[in-house]
């Protein structure tokens, strides 16, 4: 039980520093049992984290695809 709510945790994109903080609850049924209020801050944060990096790593890609396609099109013909 305490392996499979682990792999949850971390599939639910947690990390392992987050994982700790569950320690007391993982061998019960996470999956079933409610939340806890410092539970749900906890996914709250890591999510703010995840959707900061998806968004620097956008407007890289972004920014990347921009300079490809003028480079493209300053491209002398062959």
């Amino acid at each position: 039980m305490r392996v499979r709510n682990i792999r949850l945790l971390l599939e639910a994109g947690l990390t392992l520093e987050d994982v700790r903080f569950f320690a007391g609850c993982l061998d019960g049924d996470i999956a079933t049992a409610p939340p806890s209020p410092q539970g749900l801050r906890i996914a709250e944060e890591r999510l703010a984290v995840l959707e900061a990096r998806i968004a620097a790593q956008t407007e890289i890609r972004d920014r990347l695809r921009a300079a490809l396609r003028h480079a493209s099109r300053s491209r002398p013909a062959a």
